[in-house]
């Protein structure tokens, strides 16, 4: 009796699976559903507030962004492919401002991935002299925000 039961569990997980193929199949051709192509977005704006400009230089394993000198009020974006698979995408970027040095992981797979924390495929950050701040599309407002150490504030 046990080994009908399994071999039937079995039989439906095989069908089940064929089924979920075949869709897939359908549904990719229909739309070119492709991971593999997927890009997230940073933009990054100066909201010092006090007229400096903010330095930037982000970075990550693979890949030197540069330095990038932001007006105030101003922004700069990058685009890049998460390593979906791993999850281990980090882009860390060094922020300077007149008497100030800062360090922000303004990606982090672990807490903006798509399967983690609070993921974001346009993950648009504020940066102030208090840390950044990223935008919220469930509130609509710039509340995501952290100390420079990487906490999350309240």
């Amino acid at each position: 009796m046990t080994s009908t039961i399994l071999k039937t569990q079995v039989h439906v997980v095989v069908i089940s699976l064929l089924i979920q193929i075949a869709f897939s199949s359908q549904v990719k051709n229909d739309y070119d559903l492709n991971w593999s192509t997927i890009k997230s977005m940073v933009r990054i704006t100066n909201r010092l507030g006090d007229g400096s400009s903010l330095n930037l230089h982000c970075k990550s394993a693979d890949d030197d962004l540069g330095l990038k000198v932001l007006a105030p009020n101003s922004s700069w974006s990058f685009k890049f492919r998460p390593n979906i698979i791993f999850g281990v995408t980090l882009f860390s970027c060094h922020f300077t401002w007149p008497g100030q040095s800062k360090w922000f992981n303004i990606y982090d797979d672990d807490r903006d991935g798509v399967r983690k924390g609070i993921p974001c495929i346009y993950c648009i950050w504020d940066i102030s002299k208090n840390g950044p701040c990223r935008f919220s599309e469930r509130d609509n407002a710039f509340n995501i925000c952290y100390d420079w150490n990487g906490n999350r504030r309240s």
